[in-house]
């Protein structure tokens, strides 16, 4: 529940003691990041694991919360977050700042994005929804809501099994009842500027020389940052975990034939919901994938 609020910001106490800084309406994304990546641990499986002095690459960073999880849980980490809109960007700083663990680790909060070229953009913001905030903004507009239509009860289930059960009798009539608040959120979208790099220029600019863990969760833009990787930079990557949008779903089979060519030996594929994906259903999955 909410516990204190500023102009752009509110403090949102979770489970856990956890306390983190968001946008102010943006209460039950913020408890949907929570259960992703503190309790389902969404960007650890498959083999991709962090170990102690990791060296991670978090684009796409939100306010922080993938860091918070793990500065708690590891020691002398140097995690760099990658973030282009600003309110949330200040939200992902006074995050940092204010966890106890900070001092053991090197964080470096950039207030950026990731792509295929250095570049002046645009983003579209959610307010109520900050983790939707995307540069892709028709494909979001489009596809948004399709997710309603792919959901099936066993991902539920999967999930969640105490609330399948609780929302078992409202199930057939999801669309009914969620749709309105979906439109509502890509009603609220606002276009701002913001600053695009490219991952290779980041790595030669801060003399980056290995990324144990390069997570990428980007709503739409994951394979322009991994276009700004140069092939002569692959084998600094020693791990990949990157959310698929349902738009960019097309493609996975090369992605993979890909990673495979540059030496990555356990790659993997998991629905949003958890278990197999398909590349014609409209929810978004995640790509895995390990060095040998």
């Amino acid at each position: 529940m909410p516990a204190q609020a500023t102009e752009d910001m509110k403090l949102f106490r979770l489970h856990g003691g956890i306390h983190v800084w968001n946008t102010p309406d943006s209460g039950s994304d913020t408890e949907f990041l929570y259960r992703e990546i503190f309790e389902r641990h969404c960007y650890e499986k498959h083999g991709v694991e962090v170990r102690d002095g990791d060296v991670i690459f978090d684009v796409g960073a939100n306010v922080g919360m993938f860091g918070l999880s793990l500065i708690g849980r590891f020691r002398n980490l140097q995690i760099y977050f990658f973030e282009p809109v600003p309110r949330t960007y200040a939200c992902l700083e006074r995050n940092l700042a204010e966890s106890p663990a900070k001092a053991a680790h090197k964080l470096v909060p950039l207030n950026i994005g990731l792509g295929t070229a250095d570049a002046q953009t645009t983003i579209e913001f959610f307010p109520g929804a900050p983790s939707n905030s995307t540069l892709y903004s028709t494909e979001k507009h489009r596809d948004f809501g399709k997710v309603l239509d792919g959901v099936r009860f066993a991902d539920m289930w999967r999930t969640n099994k105490l609330r399948a059960v609780l929302l078992a009798p409202f199930f057939p009539f999801r669309k009914r009842l969620l749709g309105p608040a979906y439109d509502r959120v890509l009603a609220s979208g606002i276009a701002i500027p913001c600053e695009v790099r490219t991952l290779g220029g980041i790595l030669r600019e801060h003399s980056v020389e290995r990324i144990d863990l390069l997570k990428i969760d980007v709503e739409g833009a994951e394979l322009d940052v991994l276009a700004g990787l140069e092939d002569s930079q692959w084998p600094l990557v020693r791990q990949l975990a990157m959310e698929i949008d349902p738009a960019n779903k097309p493609h996975i089979p090369a992605l993979l034939d890909r990673l495979r060519s540059f030496g990555f030996a356990q790659v993997a594929v998991e629905s949003m919901f958890g278990g197999p994906s398909k590349l014609d259903d409209p929810v978004a999955c995640t790509v895995f994938a390990v060095r040998a």
